[in-house]
């Protein structure tokens, strides 16, 4: 067996300078990729959750922004999770997610991150999982053994053209005439809302802010020119959360779509990436640094 081989069987061995196993079993390990300042530490850390439509994507779609937050003192932990191209992939997803969490609680700090300051980070689809998994959501689809409090370890939220209530995704999308079983969501889930309307309520972060919530920090992040996902997905989730009495920001971006915040290198002139990066930056340090 080779040296790598082994090196993936055994959870928290460092594959690479950066490619860590947190998770999964061992002919199917989840792996994430870290991008850790220089120095000792602890330092703050914040898990990325790709978007990709819960279909597609790959922890190295957040490498840019692991660069660029690391570069500020800041780790980012960008993590694979289940697919749904075999089948469903929820609730496998999000304990995925959760796993990526309680691995940075119990290993974190033997690589230097600081398990009192751990955000979350998702774009699209990313950002349904990581705003699900900041509120707590979906643990009754979990069964027994997973931990009802591991959300309130999280202290911030960033969620980026996210999808935050799926009855209402999938509505869009049908509107849009999707063939029959091509709807990303119901792929997702294993079924549509008039099959399991419970489903959709247990799965969508929007139906999770609650008054006894977590005193979650929230930056909110969308374009008013996005037509894969509806901008009041993130307009109605702000609502939702300040009316559970939680901390939440917006950040508008005029004319963006979707996709640019994987797809723009932060250094490209006029970019919205360029233009986010240091409104971001002043949250995280705000409400995750301190």
């Amino acid at each position: 067996m080779e040296p790598e081989e082994e090196a993936v069987r055994k959870i928290g061995v460092i594959m690479s300078p950066q490619e860590i196993r947190f998770g999964g079993a061992a002919d199917a390990p989840l792996l994430g990729e870290l991008h850790r300042p220089d120095g000792e530490g602890p330092f703050p850390v914040v898990i990325g959750v790709h978007g990709g439509a819960w279909l597609r994507g790959h922890r190295h779609d957040l490498r840019h922004w692991g660069r660029f937050l690391a570069d500020h003192g800041i780790a980012l932990f960008s993590i694979d999770y289940a697919l749904a191209t075999k089948g469903p992939s929820f609730p496998q997803n999000l304990a995925d997610v959760r796993a990526a969490v309680q691995f940075v609680l119990d290993e974190g700090a033997g690589f230097g991150l600081d398990a009192d300051r751990i955000g979350i980070l998702g774009a699209s689809a990313g950002a349904h999982l990581a705003a699900l998994t900041a509120l707590g959501g979906g643990a009754s689809r979990l069964g027994p053994g997973f931990s009802s409090d591991l959300h309130k370890r999280l202290k911030v939220l960033v969620g980026v053209y996210g999808v935050y209530d799926l009855r209402s995704h999938w509505q869009e999308d049908l509107a849009k005439n999707h063939p029959p079983g091509q709807d990303s969501t119901v792929r997702m889930l294993g079924a549509d809302p008039p099959a399991d309307p419970q489903l959709f309520v247990d799965a969508s972060p929007y139906w999770q802010a609650r008054y006894d919530s977590a005193p979650l920090k929230s930056l909110i992040i969308y374009g008013d020119a996005d037509t894969a996902v509806s901008a009041d997905q993130s307009r109605r989730f702000e609502q939702a959360l300040h009316q559970a009495r939680l901390f939440a920001r917006s950040l508008v971006i005029p004319g963006a779509g979707h996709f640019w915040f994987s797809d723009e290198p932060l250094d490209a002139n006029a970019s919205y990436t360029g233009a986010i990066a240091p409104r971001l930056l002043r949250f995280l340090q705000q409400h995750l640094v301190g």
